[in-house]
């Protein structure tokens, strides 16, 4: 199940369910922890067994900025919140999939604020390219992963301070649909992307976490790919993936996608097994959970839990018919009814 983050039905808290964010405000989830979960419990009376869930977006929170704008460490809210998160998933057999980055990071006019030199008052910016910087530079790679990445992984590693709760990270994420802010992948970049990211940064991001995570951490390495024809470039032994995704919205249009629901996941040419990561269909829920499964997908999150966007809530009748026919793969506090 793609979570992706929390909402309370009015507000949508992308990229602020960990740490304090750069308005100087802190939402985490350790604030919210009762609602939080509740969304759980229901997510595991749905048969679920993982969420994906994205972490630092677009950098709006959990991250202390240094004058130069690159990361100088974890702010003293990001680490309670994401305790509670997984002490709540733990609680209704539940493992979490964190995505660190999303490709909005490279996106123009993500919003920050800046200390004003002189009175030190706040000053909300929009940077033009985004936080580029931070992965196009050797300096600001270093910074993301000595105080940003590294951190979180060992925290929650095989020694680490929270190593009670290093079974409840089914994986990491370098970064959501990359495919969009690559500089070579014209094709697929987006129009909001000013300073695009050069194959080889991005693949020492990913190679760099896989390092990490495999010296650390029991959890595996994935990557949330947004096209099946950029999959091969994921499978490289290089990058260190453990498991690949592909993000699936056959009904959008893509001319150059493939519909995984009619396409096994052996038909896709690449050596590492491969999870549909996202996904949403015009057919039943539960008719693309049968024919991912026959397809011999390693798994199917359907997007998403939160239904905060165009494609709205789940079919949760179409998720209690799955689960019915499937006991051995859904969650044990699955709800038949």
């Amino acid at each position: 199940m793609n979570y992706p983050w929390s909402t309370d039905g009015r507000t949508i808290f992308y990229g602020l369910d960990f740490g304090a964010n750069i308005w100087g405000s802190h939402l985490g989830v350790s604030t919210r922890r009762d609602a939080v979960a509740r969304d759980f419990d229901d997510i595991a009376r749905l048969g679920f067994v993982v969420v994906r869930w994205f972490v630092f977006c677009d950098g709006r929170s959990g991250i202390a900025y240094d004058t130069r704008g690159l990361p100088a460490g974890l702010d003293d809210r990001f680490f309670t919140d994401v305790d509670v998160a997984l002490e709540v998933a733990r609680n209704v057999d539940v493992r979490i999939d964190f995505v660190l980055l999303d490709h909005h990071w490279l996106f123009s006019g993500i919003r920050h604020t800046l200390a004003d030199p002189v009175t030190g008052d706040l000053l909300e910016a929009r940077l033009p390219a985004g936080r580029a910087d931070i992965l196009l530079t050797q300096e600001g790679h270093d910074a993301l992963f000595e105080h940003i990445i590294e951190p979180l992984v060992r925290r929650y590693g095989e020694d680490g301070e929270r190593a009670d709760l290093r079974h409840q990270i089914f994986a990491f994420e370098f970064m959501n649909e990359p495919d969009f802010v690559i500089d070579e992948w014209e094709r697929d970049r987006s129009p909001r992307v000013t300073r695009a990211l050069p194959f080889a940064a991005l693949a020492a991001g990913i190679s760099r976490l896989s390092e990490v995570v495999h010296a650390y951490s029991p959890a595996l390495v994935t990557l949330g790919g947004a096209r099946a024809d950029n999959l091969w470039a994921w499978d490289a032994d290089a990058l260190g993936l453990d498991v690949l995704q592909l993000h699936a919205y056959p009904d959008e249009g893509h001319a150059r996608d493939i519909d995984p629901f009619s396409t096994p996941a052996g038909a896709l040419d690449v050596r590492h097994d491969v999870i549909l990561g996202e996904f949403r269909s015009s057919a039943p829920l539960d008719d693309s959970l049968e024919l991912a499964l026959a397809g011999g997908y390693a798994g199917a999150w359907p997007w998403s839990f939160s239904g905060t966007d165009k494609y709205g809530r789940l079919d949760l009748e179409a998720l209690r018919r799955f689960g019915r026919r499937h006991p051995e793969l859904v969650n044990p506090r699955f709800a038949a009814g």
